[in-house]
């Protein structure tokens, strides 16, 4: 049986969360931070994550590139796997783009130099010229790399209506 679109999406985002569930059990607990340096860390990551959504919303692409890591990989709620070249270029084609895109329900959590955040976005996203509901939840991971934080890796799945 050759799965679908939708099919594969729900495949690939059960796959990103499993993996992100695994990454967060692999630090040890003698690396994680305690409780008020985690809940800091955290709402610092809250934060960039807020700011990322604002900078592809304008197409700051110079702020972009200064959150988002050289090694990051996405996989949207279409199911395609890109690279940040792949998305900035998109964006700078204008394949790729946003309107009214809003974020919500941002909660960050922190393992030692590894954060996740999960969030929903809202709005309409333009995919290949089309303009398409966006209406997903997701999690992006940040890692803290010579004491700055950098998003490397984003899994979302699309939300029913």
């Amino acid at each position: 049986m050759r799965p679908t679109t939708a099919m594969g999406a729900a495949i690939a985002a059960t796959a990103g969360v499993v993996a992100a569930a695994w990454l967060v059990a692999a630090v040890p607990a003698a690396a994680q931070e305690g409780p008020s340096a985690s809940a800091t860390a955290a709402r610092e990551v809250e934060l960039l994550e807020i700011r990322l959504v604002e900078a592809i919303a304008t197409l700051n692409l110079e702020a972009y590139d200064q959150l988002v890591a050289d090694d990051y990989v996405v996989v949207n709620a279409s199911g395609q796997e890109t690279t940040k070249a792949e998305v900035m270029a998109s964006y700078r084609a204008a394949t790729r783009g946003y309107k009214d895109l809003r974020i919500g329900e941002v909660r960050g959590h922190v393992f030692g130099d590894t954060g996740l955040v999960s969030a929903r976005t809202f709005g309409s996203r333009v995919e290949g010229g089309r303009e398409i509901p966006n209406r997903v939840r997701y999690v992006r991971v940040w890692a803290r790399r010579d004491g700055r934080w950098r998003a490397v890796a984003q899994m979302a799945t699309p939300l029913p209506e």
